[in-house]
């Protein structure tokens, strides 16, 4: 919730009184926060659950099949992007952490990671059955 009001208040005013009072605005805002962080977390665990760091063994759990599929998708990446995505998500660094110690621009990273998700969601798909 903190984080949704500092946004408000740091950001253009999106409230119209007009659409409803100000609690149910406030409501949907923590609503719709709480929906995209759970789909992203859900997303994280997904693409880091395909990917066991080397020299771990892999824990049995989940769907075989898919941690293949996402493992294959991985794989075709360019090395950039792998290696950030592997970075960011098997080895859990902050974007700032993957900068340092590749030595690159931070915003070298938000674009591989940023376009190695875009090849990730093209090849998977939004939702595979």
């Amino acid at each position: 919730m903190q984080d949704v009001l500092a946004r408000l208040w740091r950001g253009p005013n999106p409230y119209r009184v007009e659409r409803g009072s100000l609690g149910a605005f406030l409501t949907i805002c923590v609503r719709n926060e709480a929906l995209s962080r759970s789909r992203r977390d859900r997303n994280r665990l997904r693409i880091a659950g395909a990917m066991p760091l080397p020299g771990e063994r892999d824990d049995g759990f989940g769907d075989p099949i898919e941690r293949e599929r996402i493992a294959r998708a991985i794989a075709d990446l360019g090395d950039d992007q792998r290696e950030t995505i592997v970075l960011a998500y098997a080895r859990h660094m902050t974007l700032d952490e993957i900068a340092r110690e590749r030595a690159i621009p931070l915003g070298t990273v938000k674009s591989r990671l940023a376009s190695a998700l875009r090849a990730l969601r093209a090849t998977l798909g939004k939702d595979p059955a």
